[in-house]
């Protein structure tokens, strides 16, 4: 015999309206609904007709049931949030990218020549790129040019992205400046060799020096993503134009070394006196690693201590450093900067940008706060002195 066929519909949600909810069949007799917990209990008064019956609409009731879960029409239509009511899209619209979802304002940044938008994002993307959103097209010769002197190796491309043609159509069509740019380099500058990771460095202090020379300064660096691949993105204001801009950077890199990266030579003297009388182990080695770039290695690995006397001197280092750079000279804390991934060992770059003025105090004279600190006082010292 064959087995009966149980009616069902398909039930389409709409836009305006949630789906609709399963709607269970009560009998129009004067049987009572039967209850929802778990195996009711049946009255000995019920009859093997009442039994069946009960079996039959509840075989009805999920398979229609069913049918709303996985036999819509369209899948992505019925979406529907009790937060935010959907919005009416067209047939070949994308949520959140298109024209249409957006009633037809374009997301990215509207900026001119006569009217420039006072805000662009700089990210460190991939192993070796540069995405900028909403930079103007004036000052992509000048980024350029800043990458080629700090990176020797190169540019490898230059592109305009066009995440969304819709989008990037109507951008265009009002005469938008700017939109997604990216910039590739040669090799990998965010995961660079041994030699080139101080010009890794650079690209972003001489990308600093030309953006405020065009009246732009760092208003913060974040990672805009929760991916174990995010670095930062730094965003830019407006400013007064700096005609002659300084910037100088201190790095932390492996497990125990300081590099002071374009300093002045009092400037690069100090910190490493400072560094030196701070460290409470002692300095193993201080050096000029490359040209205008000290590289002072502390004993003792304190960038990956775990004990409590050690994570307080190292950040004694760091308070250290904050102190003679932007109190005893005219250097004033620009920001930090993360160029790693999550899952790479490394710590942020630190900027500081000159200040006329300001005011700068004498450089004060640290005393060693340990015999180990008091013996590293000299070292280095001498071809420190000779090379910078």
């Amino acid at each position: 015999m064959p087995l009966p066929k149980f009616g069902h519909r398909r039930v389409k949600s709409s836009y305006d309206q949630p789906p609709t909810p399963p709607v269970l069949v009560v009998p129009h007799d004067d049987t009572p609904p039967q209850s929802i917990l778990k195996s009711p209990s049946l009255s000995p008064t019920t009859t093997t007709d009442t039994r069946r019956s009960l079996r039959h609409d509840s075989s009805a009731l999920s398979v229609d049931s069913l049918s709303r879960d996985f036999q819509r029409f369209d899948t992505k239509d019925s979406v529907w949030s009790v937060d935010e009511p959907p919005s009416p899209r067209t047939r070949s619209s994308t949520p959140g990218t298109s024209i249409s979802s957006t009633a037809g304002m374009c997301p990215l940044p509207e900026s001119t020549e006569q009217n420039r938008f006072p805000f662009f994002s700089m990210t460190l993307s991939s192993t070796s790129t540069l995405s900028f959103i909403a930079l103007p097209v004036t000052m992509r010769p000048l980024v350029l040019d800043a990458i080629n002197r700090a990176w020797k190796r190169g540019i490898k491309s230059t592109n305009s992205v066009e995440y969304a043609p819709e989008l990037m159509q109507w951008h265009k069509k009002k005469g938008c400046d700017g939109g997604v740019w990216e910039v590739t380099m040669k090799d990998n500058c965010w995961m660079p060799k041994s030699e080139d990771k101080v010009a890794s460095k650079r690209i972003i202090l001489y990308l600093m020096t030309a953006f405020a020379k065009c009246g732009y300064e760092l208003a913060s660096s974040f990672t805009a993503t929760i991916k174990d691949t995010g670095k930062d993105t730094l965003m830019f204001n407006t400013c007064t134009p700096d005609p002659d801009p300084v910037f100088m950077g201190v790095a932390f890199y492996g497990s125990d070394r300081i590099w002071i990266i374009d300093a002045e030579a009092d400037v690069g003297q100090a910190l490493e006196d400072g560094i030196k009388a701070t460290w409470v182990d002692g300095v193993r080695d201080a050096r000029v690693r490359e040209r205008h770039c000290r590289e002072l290695r502390l004993r003792n690995n304190p960038w990956t201590a775990h004990n409590a006397s050690a994570l307080i001197s190292a950040r004694c280092i760091q308070v250290t450093i904050m102190k003679l750079v932007t109190y005893h000279s005219n250097y004033k804390y620009v920001g930090a900067i993360n160029m790693t991934d999550r899952d790479e060992p490394g710590m942020p770059l630190t900027v500081y940008r000159l200040d006329t003025s300001t005011p700068s105090m004498p450089f004060p004279k640290i005393e060693p706060i340990s015999d180990q600190a008091r013996q590293s006082m000299g070292v280095g010292l001498s071809h420190s002195r000779s090379q910078h």
